[in-house]
């Protein structure tokens, strides 16, 4: 494979992990703002003071968005699993699976493309003011979210660690 194939490959599996992740973040929040009363409602069209107009075409824009990266994701998760499970096969080739990792490079492409079409969609419906201040609240919230997991992960390594500790000795 040349040099420059392995790097457009690592930059689109670098783009996938990034872009799964903030779509784990995205549906844990969607879920958790569920149960809080809907804390985009609540919080984000105070804190930015939006127009009735604007919070309509915020909660149309996200709700779409969500539409779409969920039929995007669950394309990728089948065609995945397609492969996962065209590798363990003993006759397969690189040849043989070339066609399906190209559906999931493209599903990814369609994904990265969607996303930022979201965010220009937001940036036409915030004035310039209240998308400054909408970034602003939603790095927090990703700080916070990536705080939670490493704690989530090092509360996971205790028990683990405890766990091996607590095995007898054979």
């Amino acid at each position: 494979m040349s040099p420059t194939r392995q790097k457009i490959n690592s930059t689109i599996i670098g783009l996938a992990v990034v872009i799964l992740t903030v779509s784990a973040v995205y549906a844990q929040t969607q879920g958790e703002s569920q149960r809080r009363g809907n804390w985009h409602e609540g919080n984000i069209f105070r804190e930015l003071n939006l127009t009735p107009e604007q919070q309509k075409k915020l909660e149309e824009n996200r709700n779409a968005q969500r539409e779409e990266m969920e039929k995007l994701h669950t394309a990728i998760k089948e065609k995945q699993t397609k492969l996962q499970e065209d590798l363990k096969s003993s006759a397969v080739t690189r040849e043989t699976v070339e066609p399906l990792v190209n559906e999931i490079k493209s599903l990814q492409v369609q994904l990265i493309d969607h996303r930022i079409n979201g965010i220009f969609a937001v940036k036409e419906i915030l004035t310039p003011e209240q998308f400054v201040k909408f970034e602003q609240m939603t790095e927090k919230g990703h700080k916070n979210k990536k705080g939670y997991m490493q704690n989530w992960r090092e509360r996971r390594k205790g028990v683990s660690q405890d766990q091996e500790e607590q095995k007898p000795a054979e």
